[in-house]
């Protein structure tokens, strides 16, 4: 049976068990308790290592949070942009 059948939606087997250091471009809201990952692992450096060559287990790790995840991201005070937009108006 795959992986897939026993795990829950938004949850990942490969963050969960096989690579837990991915748990930290995981951004989740102080207020809502939302989820999602950090933006910076967008960016083109994320994947590359100090000489210029892909980091495979960076290039892994991009690509089960962007399956699993939406972007998120936090302000100053780890607030997601609809409850900063909340709590600043009122």
């Amino acid at each position: 049976m795959s992986h897939s059948k026993t795990t829950k939606r938004g949850k990942s087997l490969y963050i969960d068990k096989w690579n837990p250091a991915a748990k930290r471009f995981i951004n989740t809201c102080k207020i809502c308790g939302a989820q999602g990952y950090a933006p910076s692992i967008e960016e083109e450096g994320f994947v590359l290592d100090g000489g210029g060559n892909i980091n495979g287990e960076h290039r892994a790790i991009r690509a089960e949070l962007k399956k699993t995840f939406k972007p998120l991201e936090l302000d100053a005070h780890g607030r997601c942009s609809h409850c900063a937009e909340r709590m600043d108006n009122g």
